[in-house]
C-alpha cells in the first residue's frame, strides 16, 4: 500500500462518513428518527468528568476516524470478495457494516437492544439508510488494493 493509495482511500472514508452523519443528523426532515451519532459516539468513548460532558466535537472525530479505518478494511481486504461493480460491492458492505453495528455495536455496547428494539420503532430504517450511503460512497469512489 503506496501513500497515494492511502490518502485516496481515506478521502473517500472521510467523505462517506461525512455524508452518513448529515443523513443521521437530517433523518428527521425526511420523516425518519434522527440518530445522534456524535453525542453517543461522545458518552461511549469519554464519558462525563468533572467538567461535564466530553466537547460534541470529539464524537465526530471518533466517528470520521472510524470511518476511515473501514474505508481502510474495505479498500484492502474486504473488496476483493464481494461480487459485483464497485458501488455494488460498497452496498453490500454498507449492509454487512449494518448488520454489524445492529447486532453487535448497538446491543452490547450503546445497550439499546439488538437492531435498536429499545429505541425508536423506526431507528433501524435511518440506520439501515445512512449504512448504505456510506458504503455507496466508499466503494464508487475508493480504489481496491
Amino acid at each position: 500500500m503506496d501513500l497515494e493509495f492511502f490518502i485516496h482511500v481515506s478521502l473517500a472514508g472521510l467523505l462517506a462518513t461525512y455524508l452518513h452523519l448529515v443523513g443521521a443528523l437530517w433523518a428527521d426532515r425526511y420523516g425518519l428518527p434522527r440518530i445522534d451519532l456524535p453525542r453517543g459516539m461522545t458518552q461511549l468513548t469519554f464519558g462525563d468528568s468533572f467538567e461535564g460532558p466530553a466537547p460534541y466535537g470529539w464524537g465526530i472525530a471518533v466517528i470520521h476516524v472510524n470511518g476511515i479505518a473501514f474505508a481502510l478494511l474495505y479498500a484492502t481486504v474486504i473488496a476483493q470478495y464481494l461480487p459485483g461493480e464497485p458501488y455494488i460491492k460498497g452496498l453490500i458492505f454498507g449492509g454487512i457494516l449494518y448488520a454489524g453495528a445492529m447486532l453487535i455495536f448497538v446491543p452490547f455496547f450503546l445497550k439499546d437492544g439488538f437492531f435498536g428494539s429499545k429505541g425508536h420503532p423506526m431507528g433501524w430504517l435511518t440506520a439501515l439508510i445512512i449504512h448504505l450511503i456510506y458504503g455507496l460512497i466508499v466503494g464508487w469512489l475508493s480504489p481496491i488494493l
